[in-house]
């Protein structure tokens, strides 16, 4: 059963952070999950809620934004990524992480490429953030990362745009609220490659379902290691952990 590092070595490292990557690289880990939002000018954002006001800090001194209680209330897709990445989103987590900024996609694909499997979770398709699928599918293309990153989404209309434009990209049909038979219909029409559930979610039912339909079954978010033996039994293919290093050893 294989382990993947939930938004990085997300309990150990501020989530969705190059900090967080890499020391889920330096822990081992083989996979790693993060989360993509679009800016209002493009760029391709590693975070995963929709605003700054979780995890966002205070702006440098000088910068040309109004006021940071207002920025905190703005939606990804409103900002710049200037704007968006001149937050602090590491001090939240740790003072010794103040200073970590929002990268793009772009820089993670930099760092996983040729150590990691990426699993990159669109946040919403282009009915929010216009283009979005085109512009991941030619990014993955120009790392030529088609066969190590799997695009995933509860957004399934996004799912299918993105395998409008790439037949050979690797997809992870999310099920969120969907009903299991038009969610096992649509993964077979999207020719998506797992069915990723939660933990409360993963039953014999549901994984059997999506392992008869040749979809291996990934599970997040799993950060107790007491939980692994049921997963492993009920023929679950890999978890999502916050914990890099949680049940060792797994693949």
């Amino acid at each position: 059963m294989r382990l993947i590092a939930h938004r990085g070595a997300s309990g150990h490292a501020p989530e969705n952070t190059l900090a967080a990557f890499r020391l889920a690289l330096e822990m081992g880990a083989s996979a790693i999950e993060l989360d993509v939002h679009q800016t209002r000018d493009g760029e391709l954002a590693v975070l995963h809620d929709w605003d700054l006001r979780r995890t966002g800090r205070g702006l440098p001194k000088g910068h040309p934004a109004r006021s940071w209680a207002r920025l905190r209330r703005i939606r990804v897709a409103d900002l710049t990524f200037r704007d968006l990445s001149a937050a602090d989103v590491g001090s939240w987590f740790a003072p010794r992480f103040s200073g970590e900024r929002i990268p793009r996609l772009e820089d993670v694909l930099k760092l996983a490429a040729g150590r990691a499997e990426l699993h990159v979770e669109l946040k919403k398709g282009s009915r929010l953030y216009p283009c979005i699928e085109a512009r991941v599918v030619d990014l993955l293309r120009r790392f030529d990362a088609l066969k190590w990153a799997v695009v995933s989404s509860f957004d399934h209309p996004a799912l299918f745009t993105a395998r409008s434009l790439e037949p050979r990209l690797r997809l992870g049909y999310l099920l969120g609220m969907t009903r299991m038979k038009r969610a096992l219909a649509e993964a077979a029409e999207l020719r998506a490659e797992s069915l990723n559930i939660s933990l409360r979610q993963a039953t014999a039912k549901r994984v059997g379902l999506a392992r008869s339909m040749g979809l291996k079954v990934l599970v997040y978010t799993v950060n107790k290691a007491s939980d692994l033996p049921r997963l492993e039994k009920l023929g679950v293919d890999g978890v999502f952990s916050n914990h890099p290093d949680l049940g060792r050893p797994l693949r």
